[in-house]
């Protein structure tokens, strides 16, 4: 997959909004970098970016997003680390996340695996997106490529926001996604709920997950 590769980009004009109801929990501010190393461009990044934001706001996550150059993933590495739950460091109430999205699958993943994050890494890249598994889900599915990076790229910040491999059997944190679910994604913000948004907004207060090699992904059937 290539620079010259042409991604469908359009989009939905008209999004129906599935907010969470309830009180809002404080907000948590967030710093997306993302390498392009599959050089889907710009355009179709940012509006990924454009959708992964609107998911997080939903739960008061403030995100901004940062193209960071593909030449320093040399130097930032993966913390494949299976640290204990202690060290999990709990407070996001100021966070970076590395994000890089790569061209093709790495040998060895989930063949449904559109992504996968290290939510206790404590340093270099801890989130991963599959660009040819976005792109297949994309033509299979319903949503367009940027819709379907954007949704991979929430659910694996959620991961690290979460610090949990954990995954849910509804919403954002499903963990394996059926056609019918991204048939809604397609017109529909699917977000957090109202508990996974308290528990990120709880962090700094709340004991992390049991003793794992955290590495979460999402999947799709």
């Amino acid at each position: 997959m290539g620079a010259k590769t042409r991604w469908r980009t359009s989009f939905l004009l008209s999004l129906l909004s599935t907010a969470i109801v309830g009180q809002e929990p404080p907000g948590v501010k967030l710093s997306i970098v993302v390498y392009d190393s599959a050089h889907v461009g710009s355009k179709t990044t940012e509006y990924a970016e454009h959708v992964a934001g609107e998911i997080l706001a939903k739960a008061s996550i403030q995100s901004s997003w940062l193209a960071g150059p593909v030449q320093e993933l040399g130097s930032l590495g993966m913390d494949f680390t299976a640290y204990a739950a202690k060290a999990c460091h709990p407070d996001l109430g100021q966070a970076t996340v590395r994000l890089q999205i790569l061209p093709h699958a790495p040998a060895g993943l989930p063949a449904q695996a559109l992504g996968f994050s290290l939510p206790c890494a404590r340093s270099g890249v801890q989130v991963t997106i599959l660009a040819d598994r976005a792109a297949t889900v994309s033509e299979t599915a319903g949503p367009t490529f940027g819709r379907v990076l954007g949704y991979a790229m929430a659910h694996e910040v959620g991961h690290v926001l979460l610090q949990s491999d954990t995954h849910t059997t509804a919403g954002l944190m499903k963990g394996i996604w059926s056609k019918s679910d991204w048939q809604r994604a397609a017109v529909s913000v699917v977000s957090f709920s109202l508990a996974e948004a308290r528990q990120i907004a709880a962090l700094r207060g709340r004991t992390p997950d049991e003793n794992v090699t955290q590495v979460a992904s999402l999947k799709v059937r």
